[in-house]
């Protein structure tokens, strides 16, 4: 398909799966299924970029506990 018909999809393998080292198996069954990973980076998210992501759940009652869950270890983002 031509690039501006391509889809993109972001994947995140969030801090509990990461420290349970289950990024592999995360990979593999994406893979498993057909879909090719693009790009990977391992990274601790700061809050500046977790509001931006998470911009529409800013005013949830759960959202602090969220944010606390998010920056409690890496993560391994994925497209």
């Amino acid at each position: 398909a031509p690039p501006e018909l391509r889809e993109q999809t972001l994947v995140l393998v969030k801090p509990d799966a990461v420290q349970r080292r289950l990024v592999g198996d995360v990979i593999r069954r994406f893979e498993r299924r057909g879909f090719k990973l693009v790009a990977m980076k391992l990274l601790q998210a700061d809050r500046g970029l977790l509001d931006k992501h998470y911009q529409q759940l800013r005013q949830k009652p759960f959202y602090p506990a969220l944010l606390s869950y998010m920056t409690s270890g890496p993560l391994v983002a994925m497209v």
